[in-house]
């Protein structure tokens, strides 16, 4: 299977840095014209299959990309990105000074820790793993294209290339980007 993983288009956001999981942004100007030129960049792509987390900005970014290929995608809950618990919403900066101790463990960095309410590494990992499995077990022969966000691009990246958890966070697709992969 050929395996294409792209990042949704920006939101306000990413633009302003802060942490988005469950928080149904939509694109924003800036991200519309960044999954346009990404719908022509996979144009040129043989894809057979799209599948998408359910948030909006990643939907957004399929049905874009879709249209340009025309054809459908599909919607795979476990695709979301990796909650953060109470730093959702918040800049960095913003986290480091309303949870001052959570932030200086660097709790979204360790593999069996998070801030209070959110996924661990590992538990995100273990979640893209088995949806990965999935769509490759469903797919096998065919060319797929993942919309997701930035953290299950990182595990996605992990799970491809048998990275630990360490040596995944110095991966990064930023918006609109995209990777391919054979598995």
């Amino acid at each position: 299977m050929e395996l294409y993983v792209a990042r949704h288009g920006e939101t306000d956001y990413n633009a302003q840095g802060r942490y988005l999981t469950f928080t149904d942004a939509p694109l924003n100007e800036n991200g519309f014209s960044q999954t346009l030129s990404l719908a022509i960049s996979l144009s040129s792509y043989k894809i057979d299959v799209v599948v998408s987390s359910p948030m909006l900005r990643a939907k957004q970014t399929a049905e874009i990309i879709c249209s340009a290929l025309n054809i459908e995608y599909y919607v795979y809950d476990q695709l979301t990105e990796r909650s953060v618990g109470v730093f959702e919403g918040l800049t960095r900066e913003e986290a480091k000074n309303r949870y001052p101790d959570l932030w200086a463990k660097q709790c979204t960095k360790k593999t069996d820790d998070a801030p209070d309410g959110g996924e661990t590494l590992r538990q995100g990992c273990n979640r893209v793993d088995r949806v990965i499995k999935q769509i490759h077990d469903k797919y096998k022969n065919d060319s797929v294209l993942v919309v997701c966000h930035g953290f299950v691009s990182q595990a996605i990246h992990r799970y491809c290339k048998g990275l630990s958890f360490e040596e995944m966070l110095h991966f990064s697709l930023g918006n609109c980007e995209f990777a391919k992969y054979s598995l």
